[in-house]
């Protein structure tokens, strides 16, 4: 029996390549993304690798100093994470399953976090409770310090709180009432039907919110520059040995050290996934369903937790304001325009920060969905590892990538250092698995018969993408566009190296002034990038209309 008669051939690699040399234009694409990879991923990786030595790493594992950062780092991570779940699923619970007034405000200030650098946590809780700040000092007349594990915890909590809001929120609305229901019928109820169903079935929410949190919690490098005081973390550590000790070396090393726990989290998170099934849409009908939501008492308990939490919201953004627009807050309550003239109007900061976001944003969101139509809708040799590619940069941190970064084009014959091409590359890859895993969703969600009756109409691969695909995908398409430009306007661990004099960024600008004192400024500043931030939603919102709505989450 030849392996024709078996059948091994027609699904077989030999096959696949076979029908890919058919479509040579869908054979350069494919070439063309592996090509990318090689050289923006693959490549700098290996580069930061290869730079530390034996004794490097025997230093890294036996120094005291750095030992007691990769724990501070576990720990402040850790604790951070759980407690930004364990609020961002009551949160979510509450906006889902509860009748409560006022949830779409709710809404609104629960994503009001994520339009601000993650760094003005930091700053609003030193101005709030630093050595000389306004409650502690003013009010409170307190010599406290709260610098440290305890304020890093603080500030960590409410910075990435949204993360995990939004991602248990949206697995939380997709749940279908049937089995809630049909739990309620045979006797389930209250904490017992919460625990038995609701929670089981918001599993995927809840470790997906556990790897958004715990990864960018680990790689934070913003806060715990303001307010970790002398707590160190392995990114700070590692910026400081490159910045203030010039131990490129070193700074490697403890980048790649910081690259293990963030990728551990990354494959136990989607290894449990793989291992358990969660579907509720099973084709059944479910209009007319009335979702079962907690009773009276739970329901102002849970009003009562969403408002503190929105109370400590918007006092974070009212102080930022505050500053922003007094001559002195404090001490000297005038209103002035001086601070954000300086630090927006006269400054070139902000310009360059809406530039690289708005082109990154473009590149991210179109090379997604290229790359999510190659390896959902074409079979060729080579895709598991293309879709490995693609997810791999969100298991990074920041410093680690543009560190990377730094040293693979730092010199002839690509030389990139202190380019505004540079800091676009960090920012793609650190949101192109954004833009790739919402354009695999839309996919998923188009029937394939479509592409097969324009194949078999004479359209080739990419006209089919072009004519078929991309028109079909608009809201996945705008919403990975708006999500992208969001976050690569507030990032600030990717950049960190990558800024130059010529080329320096908002988010970098903002860290810098908060951490010499300027705190006026960069509260300025801060506000200037979230005002940019709301125009431009604006602006899309009118362009798109009722294909998004930003705040329906």
């Amino acid at each position: 029996m030849t392996m024709k008669d078996t059948g091994y051939e027609h699904t077989g690699w030999r096959m696949e390549l076979k029908l890919l040399l058919r479509e040579p234009p869908l054979l350069i694409s494919i070439l063309v993304v592996f090509a990318l990879f090689g050289i923006f991923i693959i490549y700098p990786f290996c580069k930061l690798l290869w730079v530390p030595t034996a004794a490097d790493w025997v230093r890294a594992v036996t120094g005291k100093e750095y030992i007691q950062a990769f724990n501070n780092t576990m720990f402040s991570s850790l604790v951070a994470t759980a407690t930004a779940i364990v609020f961002g699923f009551i949160y979510a619970y509450a906006i889902n399953y509860t009748e409560m007034p006022g949830k779409r405000f709710f809404q609104i200030v629960a994503l009001l976090p994520t339009m601000a650098p993650s760094v003005v946590s930091g700053l609003a809780f030193i101005m709030l409770f630093g050595r000389r700040g306004f409650i502690t000092w003013n009010l409170l007349h307190l010599k406290v310090d709260l610098y440290g594990a305890f304020g890093l915890w603080v500030v960590q909590t409410i910075a990435f709180f949204p993360l995990a809001y939004i991602t248990i929120s949206g697995v939380l609305k997709s749940i279908s009432p049937n089995l809630e229901l049909a739990a309620q019928n045979l006797g389930a109820k209250g904490w017992y039907l919460f625990r038995t169903v609701t929670l089981k079935l918001a599993t995927p929410g809840i470790a997906s919110a556990f790897l958004l949190v715990a990864i960018n919690s680990l790689a934070d490098f913003g806060n715990p520059m303001l307010v970790g005081g002398n707590y160190h973390v392995l990114a700070t550590e590692a910026y400081t040995q490159v910045v203030g000790a010039w131990d490129l070396p070193m700074g490697a090393t403890l980048s790649a050290f910081l690259v293990v726990p963030t990728v551990l989290v990354f494959f136990i998170q989607r290894y449990y996934l793989e291992k358990h099934s969660y579907v509720t849409v099973t084709g059944k009908p479910v209009a007319g369903l009335i979702r079962v939501t907690v009773g009276k008492k739970a329901q102002w308990l849970f009003f009562g937790f969403c408002s503190i939490l929105s109370a400590a919201i918007l006092l974070i953004i009212g102080v930022v304001c505050l500053f922003a627009f007094t001559n002195t807050f404090g001490y000297d309550y005038s209103f002035t325009m001086s601070h954000f003239i300086e630090g927006v109007v006269q400054s070139s900061v902000m310009k360059n920060s809406w530039v690289s976001a708005m082109v990154t944003a473009a590149i991210t969101t179109v090379f997604g969905i290229a790359l999510a139509f190659l390896t959902i809708r074409k079979k060729f040799p080579g895709r598991t590892i293309m879709d490995f590619l693609a997810m791999l940069p969100v298991s990074l941190p920041g410093t680690f990538i543009g560190l990377s970064l730094i040293m693979a084009f730092n010199e002839e014959p690509f030389s990139l250092t202190g380019t505004l091409v540079i800091i676009i590359i960090g920012m793609t890859l650190r949101q192109l698995p954004v833009g790739y895993r919402q354009a695999v969703a839309g996919l998923k969600q188009i029937e394939a018969s479509l592409e097969q009756a324009s194949t078999n109409l004479g359209a080739n691969s990419i006209v089919t993408f072009r004519r078929i695909i991309l028109p079909m995908l608009k809201n996945s398409l705008s919403v990975s566009f708006v999500y992208s430009f969001m976050k690569s306007m507030n990032t600030l661990s990717t950049v960190i190296f990558l800024v130059s004099p010529e080329w320096n960024l908002a988010s970098v600008n903002i860290m810098s002034l908060s951490d010499h004192g300027f705190l006026a400024t960069a509260s300025a500043t801060a506000v200037g990038m979230m005002l940019t931030i709301f125009i431009t939603f604006g602006v899309v919102k009118l362009i798109l209309r009722d294909q998004i709505n930003i705040f329906d989450l």
